[in-house]
């Protein structure tokens, strides 16, 4: 009998162990933001050195990029050369997005509110409550803000004229430096990994690349629809995607 009782023992151990490793590598297998999960490579078109440093978002407005960041510099610089074209001083930020001829600009470690801002004079037009949202990156998609909301690390869409919104996705376990709309989806950077995740605007993982450096930061898409990456040193590498 205790043979019996030793032999049925080790036999609910051993299936116990192939149930939890198996379910273990189903867990890892299926994340997306897992940081050992196969990455791909951008490729690089052109490096730009720019004065640029520290962390910050960036948005393309037709013609240029710009950069904003915890000072309340808002900063135009040139896609082809890097060099800065012109320099205003709104408020401070970590969202950023061109949208109707405005620059609109967020914080949301801090409030709750979207800072509309005249591109020529750096003068704040307007200040939107978005209420319970917290924008800490924001961008455009189909006449809509598209923002990462700081306190529920989801992923919202905005209506600008009617302040309506509608939960996407969520997306915990980032350490967001910027994001960007792209073709039907959503550019993420996450600083933790130097990693690009493109999101369905459901919220599927279409693929996750690697950043040609470290220190990633901002992200970008130009009109051609290259990909423009900020770094925290000030390097902006000019990709595309596979």
């Amino acid at each position: 009998m205790k043979r019996e009782r030793i032999a049925l023992t080790w036999v609910y151990i051993i299936v116990f162990n192939i149930l939890f490793l198996n379910g273990c590598k189903d867990i890892v297998f299926n994340n997306p933001l897992d940081p050992n999960a196969t990455k791909e490579a951008v490729k690089v078109i052109q490096v730009l050195d720019t004065s640029l440093r520290g962390e910050g978002d960036i948005a393309f407005d037709g013609e240029k990029f710009w950069k904003t960041g915890p000072s309340s510099e808002l900063i135009a610089f040139d896609r082809e050369s890097g060099l800065i074209i012109r320099e205003v001083t709104a408020t401070s930020a970590t969202g950023v997005t061109f949208f109707n001829n405005l620059i609109y600009l967020c914080d949301g470690k801090s409030d709750n509110i979207l800072y509309a801002v005249d591109p020529l004079s750096g003068d704040i037009i307007n200040r939107i409550s978005t209420r319970d949202i917290y924008p800490a990156f924001i961008t455009t998609s189909g006449g809509k803000l598209i923002i990462y909301d700081y306190r529920s690390s989801g992923i919202v869409e905005y209506d600008l004229e009617s302040g309506n919104s509608k939960h996407l996705f969520s997306a915990p376990g980032l350490n967001i430096g910027g994001i960007e709309s792209y073709k039907s989806g959503l550019l993420i950077s996450d600083m933790n990994t130097d990693s690009i995740y493109y999101f369905s605007m459901s919220g599927d993982v279409i693929k996750v690349f690697s950043s040609p450096a470290s220190g990633i930061s901002g992200i970008g898409v130009d009109s051609s629809s290259y990909i423009f990456l900020l770094m925290l040193d000030g390097k902006v590498y000019k990709v595309s995607l596979p």
